[in-house]
């Protein structure tokens, strides 16, 4: 193939990510040419993003390409990753359409700064050098540090970026020691060469340092994912920052954060597996332990959400610590089911915020007799972050998951590590059910609080159109039930066909002179 065929073929895989960035450029812009039509924006941010979904949905079950001479591969992972990216992306833009009236004239500069974490998150998925990976994570971070403080003139969005600033410029100071030491030891930044060299380091003195490395990448990953005890920054940021910002990083930014750890745990440190499992899977336990029982004590309902993130990513921890076809598809079918019952939520949250001014769980009480369709909605949500079978999809995600926790082969002298994660995995879930349904009593068993009562009895038009939250929240809730039911099989498969590369692959490495190889097909 020539140097020209390989760069059109390049270009056709990186379509989704290219219409994004012509997307950014015309949000950027819209504003300062047509000052008098910025409601227009989130439109043309929607559209850009279907229009990017639709074409990496097209590029399913395509050969795998490997572009650049390794630099960004396209597989199943990367696709399935994009696909959650750009769906947390429009979900987002249509939450922030009923919550854009904060941010005043600079409603153009969200949207792009937005869409960049999207693209940012796409080219996390397909990463597969050290260059890339550090280039897409300090991008995607730099664009989360600016929407938390979207909000100039709020006191606690301020201070969240701020947090958000120093606790991610310590950990990219981590990071880059970790893959500096990597680029050392190995002399190449590919993943695939990497692993090869990492696997023939035995003499004790390099052992330690890559012992070392992988301390350090961990540490990052903790970050990213908000695993205890690396998770400091999580409920301030959570609570300070713009709801819409915050469902944001709550799923697209976390997605971001999954598919580093399965592509530098897997492909990367994949013979060390020993060496990194038994940490994590000391890490899931303090996330689970902590995060349900300090969730237990919380009076804001963005805070509450924050630790139930950070438990909620314990119970994925497991499908990853499990290092196996069935652990890893049930981690990324949790991945997605845990994205629609959370967009859910914050969009609830947003809706009630908008009409109330206030966060607190306290003040939902009654929300039913006022609002019965959202709170009905909400409370749908929080029962299925819950556990429980209504509808059956976060239900079906923690059985599944647990179900992989239990082939967990490794065993500490008699004991297992799989039944032990799932039987405090089971045991932290007890709290779990309160908080969240406790909410559900409130909203729908109380007496309407004085905010509440306070309440008109039509939703008036509150300087931003509500309707699109509204929409994100009843297709939050459809997606349950599809995933709940007929959509259950599907959506497995599809978890499957994404951890391919992972499980079937990760000896092949390709390695192409030029642009584009697409002669592996998975």
């Amino acid at each position: 193939m020539s140097p020209i065929q390989s760069y059109q073929q390049a270009l056709y895989y990186l379509l989704p990510e290219l219409l994004l960035c012509a997307t950014i450029l015309v949000t950027c812009l819209w504003n300062l040419f047509f000052p008098k039509l910025k409601e227009w924006t989130p439109i043309l941010s929607i559209m850009g993003l279907v229009m990017a979904f639709g074409l990496t949905l097209s590029q399913f079950y395509r050969p795998r390409a490997v572009m650049f001479e390794g630099l960004f591969t396209v597989d199943s992972l990367t696709l399935t990753f994009s696909l959650i990216a750009v769906f947390v992306g429009m979900m987002v833009v249509m939450i922030s359409m009923g919550y854009e009236h904060h941010f005043g004239k600079h409603r153009g500069e969200f949207y792009a700064v937005l869409l960049t974490a999207t693209v940012s998150t796409m080219l996390l998925s397909g990463a597969t050098n050290l260059i890339l990976l550090f280039v897409a994570l300090e991008t995607l971070s730099i664009c989360c540090v600016l929407l938390a403080g979207f909000s100039k003139f709020d006191v606690k969005s301020g201070e969240a970026s701020l947090k958000y600033l120093l606790s991610t410029a310590a950990v990219t100071a981590t990071l880059l020691y970790g893959l500096s030491f990597l680029y050392g030891l190995t002399g190449s930044t590919m993943y695939s060469m990497i692993a090869e060299k990492l696997g023939m380091i035995y003499l004790p003195p390099y052992a330690l340092i890559k012992v070392f490395v992988l301390i350090l990448v961990m540490s990052a990953i903790g970050f990213k994912l908000s695993m205890v005890p690396f998770h400091m920054w999580t409920p301030d940021v959570y609570e300070g920052a713009p709801t819409p910002v915050t469902a944001f990083l709550s799923i697209g930014s976390k997605a971001g954060g999954f598919v580093v750890a399965l592509r530098l745990l897997l492909v990367v440190f994949g013979k060390a597996t020993a060496d990194w499992s038994v940490v994590l899977a000391a890490l899931a336990i303090l996330s689970m332990i902590m995060g349900n029982l300090i969730a237990l004590s919380q009076k804001s309902f963005k805070r509450m959400l924050a630790y139930s993130s950070i438990a909620h990513v314990g119970y994925m921890l497991i499908g990853l610590i499990a290092a196996n076809n069935v652990g890893l598809s049930t981690m990324v079918f949790y991945i997605i089911v845990y994205g629609f019952m959370n967009l859910g939520a914050f969009a609830g949250a947003v809706l009630f915020s908008n009409e109330t001014g206030s966060d607190n769980i306290d003040d939902f009480d009654g929300y039913i007799r006022k609002r019965p369709y959202k709170a009905l909605l909400l409370s749908l949500c929080l029962i299925n972050l819950a556990g429980l079978p209504i509808p059956p999809a976060g239900f079906i995600g923690k059985l599944l998951i647990f179900g992989a926790g239990l082939g967990i082969t490794t065993n500490f002298n008699g004991l297992s590590l799989g039944w032990l994660l799932v039987g405090i995995a089971l045991l932290t879930s007890i709290p779990a059910v309160y908080y969240y349904t406790r909410v559900v009593i409130k909203m729908i068993v109380r007496e309407p609080s004085p905010v509440v009562a306070a309440l008109p009895e039509r939703p008036a038009y509150l300087a931003s159109p509500q309707e699109p939250i509204t929409a994100a929240l009843a297709v939050s809730v459809l997606a349950l039930f599809a995933c709940g039911t007929t959509g259950v099989s599907p959506v497995i498969r599809m978890s499957e066909w994404a951890v391919q590369p992972l499980v079937s692959a990760t000896a092949e490495h390709a390695t192409p002179q030029f642009g584009i190889d697409v002669n592996k097909v998975e």
